[in-house]
């Protein structure tokens, strides 16, 4: 865009008091981000839950960001702990973990064996999650991709069809789905938040190994 398209969209962009500026991509790494992402979506989808527990009567039209937000937080998560594992073991077994096609698709399913793989390697368990078991896990990912496969059915009210991306009538609570979904995308911050702990942890240790190999060489 140039001239007059410019200026007005710097208009609606910025503003001359800074309060209420964000800054995107903010660490030049915007791999390194997917949990803040995943993080803005939660707090997004909380606040608009939120508003809807308090409030006296709301409309049907309120729950589609509600859903869509805790079902792209959830994605977001699963996607840095699949792509913060994979950099683990990169570093540990010196192997090339391919990630390219971690962002080609949106359906949930697909990431589960990954999940499956980082969770045994590293011994995570679903305390404080609101989940027994990782099969329970596994149950409400399924659930979820078989109503919402690829990130579209509460963005969009028709496929490409044209054609409903949800049954007549589909009834969900935001405001208990809201409160369960709480609990489990903050443990999965958590678990994504610690393979990154554990991958700084490993490369400083190399990192000094090499250096006291270095010392030996040249004395």
């Amino acid at each position: 865009m140039k001239g007059p398209m410019n200026r007005e969209l710097h208009r609606f962009l910025r503003w001359t008091d800074d309060h209420g500026n964000v800054v995107f991509n903010f660490t030049g790494r915007p791999i390194q981000d997917l949990t803040a992402f995943a993080l803005g979506y939660h707090m997004a989808g909380n606040a608009l839950a939120a508003r809807i527990a308090a409030a006296r009567g709301y409309a049907d039209y309120e729950g589609y960001p509600i859903l869509f937000s805790y079902r792209h937080a959830l994605e977001l998560y699963l996607k840095a702990i699949v792509y913060r594992g994979a950099m683990l073991s990169e570093l540990i077994s010196e192997e090339k973990v391919d990630t390219n096609r971690l962002f080609h698709r949106h359906e949930l399913v697909k990431l589960l064996p990954a999940i499956r793989a980082i969770f045994k390697a590293t011994g995570c368990e679903f305390s404080g999650s609101g989940l027994a078991s990782f099969e329970d896990f596994a149950s409400l990912i399924r659930d979820l991709d078989s109503i919402d496969p690829g990130s579209y059915a509460f963005r969009y009210p028709v496929n490409r069809s044209g054609e409903p991306h949800l049954p007549h009538h589909f009834v969900v609570n935001v405001v208990a789905f809201a409160q369960q979904m709480d609990e489990l995308l903050q443990y999965l911050d958590g678990v994504a938040t610690g393979l990154h702990e554990e991958w700084q942890a490993e490369a400083q240790a190399m990192y000094e190994l090499e250096q006291l190999i270095g010392d030996w060489q040249d004395a």
